[in-house]
């Protein structure tokens, strides 16, 4: 009965999130490059949040369902670019909510994976110039490793800010790329809306913000994060069995 009561409470605290999260998301921050009438809102500073809260399978839940209530509200386009918000919104969650879950392989391993099959798929572009398109990513991931082994080995808390800090930026990065493959493939090769040529300069001239983007959604959703999470762990201790 008690694990009833628990599973019910999850489930209507992510309706809450996920009714907060479509409000979010009709906050515009920043215009995207790519897909007229589609924005990066303010839903992205709580996105991390999601997975830190519930789980990356709850989480994600919850912030798909906030995506396609803000679809229905006409707030997202529901287009090539509209389903690539919502795999970088997946994507999001799921790396933090694995590192939160205590899953720490696999917390590395999603981003990871989400590299290699950038610089796997043909259209991709690679290089700017001379730097690596994925360069933050790769370095992105360097700081998660370690936190989640100073984690695993009791040296640090998750609610410290340099864990919430680095599993946040990792996490909103991995949804970056992951935004920025699904959206190829889409506009590209599925829908053909932009020719292989039109997209790789669109890659190009986004290339320079999403270092600036990544890094403003990081100092946001971490400054909101870590309150909202020490709340959560007061509670849990209050309303723990003396």
């Amino acid at each position: 009965m008690l694990r009833l009561k628990r599973r019910a409470s999850v489930v209507a605290s992510a309706a809450v999130f996920a009714a907060v999260y479509a409000v979010l998301g009709t906050i515009p921050v920043s215009r995207l490059v790519l897909g007229a009438g589609n924005f990066l809102t303010a839903s992205n500073f709580i996105t991390p949040l999601a997975g830190m809260m519930f789980g990356p399978y709850v989480g994600g839940f919850a912030a798909i369902v906030g995506d396609l209530l803000d679809v229905y509200a006409g707030v997202i386009a529901f287009n090539g670019t509209g389903l690539s918000i919502m795999a970088a919104d997946l994507a999001t969650v799921v790396v933090a909510g694995l590192a939160f879950g205590g899953r720490r392989k696999a917390a590395l391993a999603v981003p990871l994976a989400v590299i290699v099959l950038y610089w796997a798929d043909p259209i991709s572009v690679l290089f700017v110039g001379p730097v690596p398109f994925t360069w933050l990513h790769m370095v992105s991931v360097v700081p998660l490793a370690v936190a989640l082994a100073l984690e695993g080995s009791g040296r640090m808390s998750k609610l410290n800010p340099a864990f919430v800090v680095s599993v946040t930026f990792a996490a909103l990065l991995c949804g970056q790329l992951t935004g920025t493959l699904v959206g190829q493939e889409l506009a590209v090769r599925v829908f053909g809306t932009l020719s292989l040529a039109a997209w790789q300069g669109t890659v190009k001239l986004f290339f320079p913000l999403y270092p600036v983007e990544r890094t403003f959604f990081t100092a946001v959703g971490s400054a909101v994060s870590l309150p909202v999470l020490r709340a959560l762990k007061r509670r849990q201790v209050a309303q723990r069995p003396q």
